[in-house]
């Protein structure tokens, strides 16, 4: 049963309610798109970002159909948890969305010539993080939220992986998953970093 069952006022439509839940959480929407068009600026023209608030409509729409209230614990707000549920739904079909685009526009991750080398920074000039960061930056496209969110975690904050588990409601042996995905996925940087040695 969607959403908007739940949501709707006595006798006004589901399309009516709909409308009313999307222009409540429309800044959200657009926050949510915002925050991935910048993390992708420099491979996104501007009519990407219309591109964007699409997915991320739908997405919500999703969200609204695939919603199922029964589930919701007593003590919380199905309010709440709905807009978590949907905010997941927006953040999954963009990462998809945009890793895809990345790939399929043609950009190159391999390091082969001098001028994309990595450059190791001087360690003396700015903080670890980073220097890390610098490093990283070029390939964050191609990680999936979850690569992104234990690189976060366990880079930044030194987070261990029961830490990590417990955080995100999954099992150990799911994060060491993203960590064996995102070794695979930062392998070119590997390489490229031990030519430079």
């Amino acid at each position: 049963m969607p959403f908007t069952h739940y949501f709707a006022a006595p006798s006004e439509s589901e399309c009516d309610a709909f409308e009313r839940l999307m222009q409540k959480y429309e800044p959200k929407i657009l926050k949510t798109v915002k925050r991935y068009a910048s993390m992708y600026s420099r491979y996104l023209g501007s009519a990407d970002h219309d591109d964007l608030l699409q997915i991320a409509r739908y997405a919500f729409y999703e969200a609204n159909q695939a919603f199922d209230i029964a589930k919701v614990d007593l003590e919380k707000n199905p309010e709440s948890v709905f807009i978590a549920f949907a905010a997941k739904k927006m953040n999954g079909r963009l990462s998809d969305y945009l890793r895809k685009y990345y790939k399929t526009t043609g950009q190159d991750c391999s390091i082969s010539d001098s001028e994309n080398a990595c450059e190791i920074p001087d360690e003396a000039c700015e903080p670890m993080n980073r220097q890390m960061l610098r490093l990283i930056e070029d390939y964050l496209p191609l990680l999936s939220p979850r690569q992104t969110l234990y690189l976060k975690l366990t880079l930044f904050d030194d987070w261990d992986t029961r830490q990590i588990a417990a955080s995100q409601q999954v099992s150990e042996h799911t994060v060491r998953s993203w960590k064996k995905e995102l070794r695979k996925n930062l392998a070119p940087l590997k390489e490229a970093l031990m030519k430079k040695k």
